[in-house]
């Protein structure tokens, strides 16, 4: 990866409009800065209001990692990855919106969470998993990989 203006143009508008520090908000640019230009930047982006059918994609994914790391063992991580998917599928029950810098600030949404959600968006385009999907396909989440739906979301 090269540090390029547009990247630091990408990131101090991600550290503007999340209201992130400048590293977070680079972290996020550098995921994204594949994508076509304007995309991070589309009102309908993971940075802007979510559509429902992106929010209830997301909500899935967080219940799919939950399902993946309950299968190899690991308590901690699949009950975060269950709390997130929860909080979202109520969101969606109640039909509330999602806008990325509210959800960042709610409880329990670590960097991490807010990352996973950034590659998710990233993946979509590429029609890829995610990075952290790959690696718990790796680690022999078997029943996880026989089910996982790729990352959606409308452009």
């Amino acid at each position: 990866m090269i540090f390029t203006a547009e990247l630091n143009k990408l990131a101090w508008q991600i550290k503007k409009s999340q209201n992130i520090s400048w590293g977070a908000a680079f972290r996020m640019a550098v995921k994204v800065c594949s994508l076509p230009q304007g995309a991070a930047a589309s009102a309908t982006s993971v940075f802007g209001c979510w559509s429902p059918a992106a929010h209830r994609a997301v909500a899935g994914h967080f219940w799919g990692l939950h399902k993946a790391y309950s299968e190899l063992g690991d308590t901690g991580r699949s009950i975060a990855m269950c709390k997130i998917s929860k909080t979202l599928f109520a969101m969606y029950e109640e039909m509330e919106s999602v806008q990325f810098r509210s959800l960042i600030r709610m409880k329990g949404v670590k960097e991490s969470v807010a990352t996973e959600i950034v590659d998710f968006f990233a993946s979509a385009y590429h029609q890829t998993p995610t990075p952290r999907s790959l690696e718990l396909m790796q680690r022999g989440a078997t029943d996880y990989q026989s089910k996982i739906i790729l990352p959606r979301w409308t452009f």
